[in-house]
C-alpha cells in the first residue's frame, strides 16, 4: 500500500483549475521531485499532502499513523526566541513544556537560587507526567547533528542557517515524509552539497520542489511533472543534465553568506 494515495483530485481558485481529476501514489523510501511551470500549483500541492489544504472535489488517502511535515519555501526571519525554541515547536502541543524547561535550566546555570530550583523541579515533574524526556534527548540530537546552536537567538542566523534551523524543526517530529519547497534558496553551494548527503541519509520519503537541476539529478529517484492539473513523469529526462554542469543558475541568485 502506498503511503500516500490522492485519487480525482480537484482543486480550482479561478477558471483554470491547479489539479483537474489528478493522481498520485507516494511510495517508501521514495525522494520525489515536483515540477512543472511556475504557476502550476507544486506548493499547493505540498500544502495538501500536508493536510493544509483541502480539496474541491477527489480524495486523499494516507497510512495509518503516517506523519508528515513540511520545510517552506522561506523560513520566517526575525521572530523573537531561541533556536531551540524554533525548532521545539515542530513538535507543536508539547513544545511549550520543553521550551519552559530550556528556559529555566539556562536560567538555574547562572542563578540557582531556591526559586528558581523549585520551579526546575515543577517543570521536570511536568515532562515525567507527559513522558516528555524522549523529545527532549530528540531536539538535542537534531540540533547536535544539523551543528546548530540551541542557545543562539534566531534573528540572528544568516540564511543558510536559518534553513537549517528550519529543517531541523520539520525532523524533531521524526515523519515519515519529509516535504521541501526549495530547499536550496539563499545556500550556497557547499551546504546544498552538505545538504544532499544529509537528506540522502534520511530514513522515509522526501518531496521536494527545486528549479536547481543539478540537486534535482542528484537527489531524485522519480519526478513528477504537474502541468494543467495533471500529473506526469518524466522518470531520468532531467538526468541527461552533464555531471561537470554546477548549478551556474544557482550560482546567480544566491547571495553567498558564512555558516
Amino acid at each position: 500500500m502506498s503511503l500516500i494515495s490522492m485519487h480525482g483530485a480537484w482543486l480550482s481558485f479561478s477558471d483554470a483549475p491547479l489539479l483537474d481529476n489528478a493522481e498520485l501514489h507516494i511510495e517508501d523510501n521514495e525522494r520525489v521531485c515536483l515540477v512543472g511551470r511556475n504557476g502550476a500549483g507544486k506548493s499547493t500541492l505540498m500544502k495538501i499532502l500536508n493536510r493544509e489544504q483541502g480539496l474541491d472535489d477527489g480524495r486523499i488517502i494516507y497510512e495509518q499513523d503516517l506523519i508528515v511535515a513540511r520545510l517552506q519555501q522561506d523560513p520566517p526571519r526575525n521572530i523573537a526566541g531561541s533556536v531551540y525554541d524554533f525548532v521545539a515547536e515542530g513538535i507543536e502541543e508539547q513544545a511549550e513544556y520543553l521550551k519552559r524547561y530550556h528556559e529555566i535550566s539556562r536560567l538555574v546555570m547562572t542563578d540557582p537560587s531556591e526559586k528558581n530550583l523549585n520551579e526546575m523541579a515543577r517543570v521536570q515533574e511536568q515532562l515525567d507526567h507527559h513522558n516528555l524526556w524522549q523529545l527532549e534527548n530528540r531536539i538535542n540530537e537534531v540540533l547536535a547533528q544539523l551543528g546548530l546552536d540551541p542557545n543562539a537567538a534566531l534573528s540572528s542566523l544568516s540564511g543558510g542557517w536559518l534553513r537549517k534551523a528550519a529543517l531541523g524543526r520539520a525532523l524533531v517530529s521524526n515523519p515519515c515524509v519529509l516535504l521541501l519547497d526549495e530547499p536550496t534558496n539563499h545556500l550556497d553551494i557547499e551546504t546544498i552539497d552538505w545538504l544532499e548527503g544529509f537528506l540522502k541519509t534520511f530514513n522515509g520519503t522526501i518531496i521536494f520542489i527545486s528549479h536547481d537541476r543539478s540537486f534535482i539529478r542528484n537527489m531524485a529517484t522519480r519526478i513528477v511533472d504537474l502541468d494543467r492539473g495533471k500529473t506526469g513523469h518524466l522518470s531520468g529526462k532531467l538526468r541527461s543534465i552533464p555531471a561537470g554542469e554546477r548549478r551556474s543558475a544557482a550560482r546567480r541568485r544566491i547571495t553567498k553568506r558564512g555558516i
